[in-house]
């Protein structure tokens, strides 16, 4: 019996998708309804919500790695591997949105973001990356160049220069993370920008933005009027 109320139960949560998609589902309904198709015959409510309590959000959750994800009880490795396997396909949709489109635009500039957040925004270490554009501002190539703390003795403009002609880019975009949550720039982020800035320009080269993230912010150098374009 407990059997076929957990089944009916399945069942209704998949008719109202169907219906009317995500629309009045609470966050750990939404996970109740992944985890259907990767935990058989087993009521989900009680993952789904500790997945909840845990991490948060779902956003946590899709980007947390798959060793954080198996210490919720009831979590096995084909399920850490299948929600892992959600925020990555969310990761890649982002970045075919940017790619071949004027980055600085104000929907591609929205989907930049929301790539550069799921690449580097919830890293429990500072990463330094760097976006590789052409003469129209769209994406050739992204790298994370450098982790760690941050700052111009820790860059070596050499690098980066290389990098530019390898991927024979025309400006750059520069983004790293702040763990702490604080999108803020510190003295040595400033102090990077400005030296790398007038460095790459010598080249011809220009530094469009530098973008801070967090897990649920951001700080454009360019926005902030610290650069000009």
């Amino acid at each position: 019996m407990l059997k076929n109320l957990g089944e009916g139960h399945r069942e209704r949560l998949r008719k109202r998708y169907i219906k009317s998609g995500l629309e009045g589902f609470n966050d750990y309904e939404v996970l109740e309804l992944l985890l259907t198709y990767s935990i058989a015959r087993k009521d989900v409510k009680p993952i789904a919500k500790e997945l909840i309590e845990k991490f948060g959000t779902i956003d946590e959750i899709a980007k947390s790695d798959v060793k954080s994800l198996l210490e919720v009880d009831g979590i096995g490795e084909g399920s850490a591997v299948f929600l892992k396997l959600i925020g990555d396909i969310a990761l890649t949709l982002y970045r075919e949105k940017i790619e071949n489109k004027d980055i600085l635009t104000i929907k591609s500039k929205n989907n930049l973001l929301s790539y550069l957040r799921g690449e580097i925004g919830h890293s429990p270490r500072e990463e330094f990356k760097i976006l590789f554009l052409d003469t129209s501002n769209k994406l050739i190539a992204s790298e994370t160049l450098f982790s760690g703390t941050i700052d111009k003795s820790a860059i070596y403009p050499r690098e980066i220069v290389e990098r530019v002609i390898k991927n024979r880019a025309k400006s750059v975009i520069f983004a790293h993370n702040h763990p702490s949550g604080n999108i803020s720039p510190s003295k040595k982020d400033i102090e990077l920008t400005q030296y790398m800035y007038d460095s790459l320009k010598l080249l011809e080269i220009r530094l469009l933005d530098h973008i801070i993230v967090t897990k649920n912010s951001y700080f454009s150098f360019l926005e902030e009027g610290l650069i000009e374009y």
